[in-house]
């Protein structure tokens, strides 16, 4: 009789402990073990005002938060906490299970409060952007997402606070019964050790999941490249980002000297960090493992020339190491023209249908013609699917072509009738048309996935106006109205 082997699954860092106990110790001291978690009354109390709105938060250190502006206040409380604290640390609160990003954040390099990334020139407090999944992806362990809606998660949103040891090892249930060995990324191939590091400290000007994968579903041992496609400007000179690490190290003159003997765990050991008082002695020993020691005039610190630090460009007042490792600093921002062209981070992110979908989804951050005319391009010429599809209607919903866009639309959500973006894109455009009678049910469903959608819901209130449907309006005003905070 054929035996099947189980596989193995989850089983949280406690499981860990009994065997690991010096390694559990450390780790939990450790950057990545406190990326994430529930707000516990540690949250640094203090006031800003935020100039482009001219809200003025007041933060208490149990979470809760109170927002004036003239002719208005609010009330609202953090829940979870996004980030370590080495560089600042983002907060999470939830409404009915839903979870959404707040609009503040902390500073630790600066000590202050100030408007998250993203939000600096926002004229109101919007307390409705839902969490993205990549975020607690590489912040937390084990995200429960409840199906068919864009951020509603269960309580608790993730199993376990911080990146969990299965991260990097597997998962280890089969280890604990003793009938598995873990993945030491060390020992593996450097393409497969590397992909443990990289699923999270790369993210390139975009990743694109390859047809049919998930992110979410990688496992260490695997390779990365079958699950996503990294690109990147040709211009290797890009700006420094919050997750640009392996961006960074593959450019410096470090890597292509050493190959693939350099690594992140030359440098790094993820199971420790060095106290602050002696990191610049523990990195120049690291220096030194390639590098013949000599009398440096300015000291023994390497770091502070060879990795200086910089203002990333997507990370609000976070600043952060430039891992090039330069032999003299440079400028860590574009010069003008900006770069535009893409290529795959690797030969192995080289697909047109990839590298379609990456210019779409970098034309809607920049607004560059010239990448939407080449996503079209390569997009029209892919095979067909849900995601091609997706980005084709919404790319010729942006250039004034609804007609082409339409069909597309009602083709996604035949295959998938939750499908959020084509919901609230194809209700718009058959408003446009005189048809609220078919869009308004649309944006409902939209709005079932995410009650502070508010795309959906202003044009759910002007289509139900229209309708003379009052008691409606004013469910739906209600919802906004939170979500909004105080605005204009």
């Amino acid at each position: 009789m054929m035996m099947l082997l189980a596989q193995a699954v989850f089983a949280g860092n406690a499981a860990c402990a009994p065997c690991h106990a010096r390694i559990f110790q450390s780790y939990r001291a450790t950057p990545m073990a406190r990326s994430s978690g529930r707000v516990s009354g540690d949250v640094p109390a203090g006031s800003f005002r935020h100039a482009a709105s001219g809200v003025a938060y007041h933060i208490g250190a149990a979470g809760s938060v109170a927002l004036e502006k003239a002719g208005g206040r609010g009330e609202r409380r953090l829940d979870y906490f996004i980030g370590s604290g080495a560089a600042g640390r983002s907060f999470l609160y939830t409404r009915d299970g839903f979870l959404f990003q707040a609009p503040i954040t902390w500073y630790s390099q600066t000590s202050r409060w100030d408007a998250s990334p993203g939000y600096e020139e926002d004229r109101a407090s919007r307390w409705s952007r839902p969490i993205e999944p990549s975020c607690l992806y590489c912040h937390a362990s084990r995200p429960s997402h409840v199906g068919g809606t864009q951020n509603r998660y269960r309580n608790p949103p993730f199993a376990q606070h911080g990146v969990g040891c299965e991260r990097c090892h597997g998962p280890g249930s089969e280890h604990v019964r003793g009938r598995e060995g873990m993945i030491q990324p060390a020992k593996l191939d450097p393409a497969r050790r590397d992909a443990v590091c990289a699923q999270c400290h790369l993210s390139g000007e975009a990743r694109v999941e390859k047809a049919g994968r998930r992110i979410e579903d990688f496992r260490p041992g695997e390779a990365l490249a079958d699950y996503v496609a990294y690109f990147v400007y040709d211009d290797r000179s890009a700006a420094l980002k919050a997750t640009s690490h392996v961006e960074k190290i593959y450019a410096s003159r470090c890597k292509r000297a050493s190959g693939d003997r350099l690594w992140c765990g030359t440098c790094h050991d993820p199971h420790t960090a060095p106290a602050a008082s002696g990191r610049a002695s523990w990195y120049r020993a690291k220096c030194q493992g390639c590098h013949e020691p000599d009398a440096c005039l300015r000291g023994d610190d390497c770091i502070s020339c060879h990795m200086p630090k910089g203002r990333v460009v997507d990370g609000g007042h976070a600043v952060l190491t430039d891992h090039s490792i330069p032999r003299r600093s440079v400028r860590l921002t574009f010069e003008s023209p900006a770069p535009w062209r893409l290529v795959g981070f690797s030969h192995a992110d080289s697909g047109s249908r990839e590298l379609g979908l990456a210019y779409a989804e970098v034309f809607l951050r920049t607004g560059d013609r010239r990448q939407r005319d080449e996503a079209l391009r390569l997009l029209e010429a892919a095979p067909r699917e849900s995601a091609v599809e997706l980005r084709l209607a919404d790319l010729y919903q942006r250039g004034g072509q609804p007609g082409r866009a339409e069909p597309l639309y009602r083709s996604i959500l035949a295959q998938d009738s939750r499908n959020l973006v084509a919901l609230v894109n194809l209700a718009g455009l058959l408003a446009e048309r005189g048809r609220l009678n078919e869009g308004v049910p649309m944006w409902r469903r939209a709005l079932e996935q995410n009650p502070c959608l508010d795309e959906a819901a202003r044009n759910l209130i002007t289509a139900l106006r229209a309708m003379n449907e009052a008691a409606s309006v004013e469910a739906v005003q209600k919802t906004r109205a939170f979500c909004n905070g105080i605005g204009d």
